[in-house]
């Protein structure tokens, strides 16, 4: 009888992995490929750096596996170790380079910098993607704690009670902040849309 990886809980998939099968490490990537890069994108921006984030939450993810413990839900440890790791690549971004810096050449001259232009090509431009991309740029105007909620809840698609158990707050919390949040981003769309009209 063929064992039916796909059934089985987060955490059977990590005791799995753990106990030598790779079916286990690649059910989880299947599982948390798509939540994971939602996250890197809303917080990156770009599909580039979105694909590198999520290849290194997963590196990182096998080499530290073996401290999950089982204490939170893995959805919640995971996305503990996805953050850290999209926070440190955006660190990384924000020291190696500065924008601004023109480059020295061999004989003592200095020219501007020119940078690559990453945004998506036309064959990218799905009116969806167009809409993702408008609401992931507004995600910085809300307040911290509405913007944890956004994340947790529709990039990670936790569940309400594991964000209360991430956040340590209570459940209705966290429904009320996804409503303020809801209400605060649709008002941000429509002032946009109001301004954009107005030109």
């Amino acid at each position: 009888m063929q064992h039916r990886y796909d059934d089985l809980t987060d955490e059977q998939l990590v005791e799995l992995h753990l106990s030598g099968d790779p079916r286990g490490m690649e059910v989880l990537y299947d599982r948390f490929f798509d939540r994971i890069y939602r996250l890197a994108y809303a917080k990156l921006r770009n599909d580039s750096d979105a694909q590198d984030a999520v290849s290194a939450v997963f590196l990182k993810l096998v080499r530290s596996i073996d401290s999950f413990r089982g204490e939170s839900k893995f959805s919640t440890w995971i996305y503990t170790v996805a953050n850290n790791a999209i926070m440190d690549m955006i660190r990384r971004r924000r020291t190696t380079l500065s924008i601004d810096a023109d480059i020295e050449t061999d004989d003592g001259d200095s020219i501007a910098r020119e940078f690559e232009d990453r945004s998506p090509g036309p064959e990218q431009q799905a009116v969806d993607e167009d809409f993702a991309r408008f609401v992931y740029s507004k995600l910085d105007e809300l307040p911290e704690g509405q913007r944890a909620v956004i994340e947790l809840r529709f990039f990670m698609e936790l569940s309400y009670q594991d964000i209360a158990d991430r956040l340590g707050i209570e459940l209705g919390t966290v429904k009320s902040r996804i409503n303020r949040a809801v209400a605060a981003l649709r008002a941000i769309v429509n002032r946009d849309e109001v301004s954009a009209g107005a030109r």
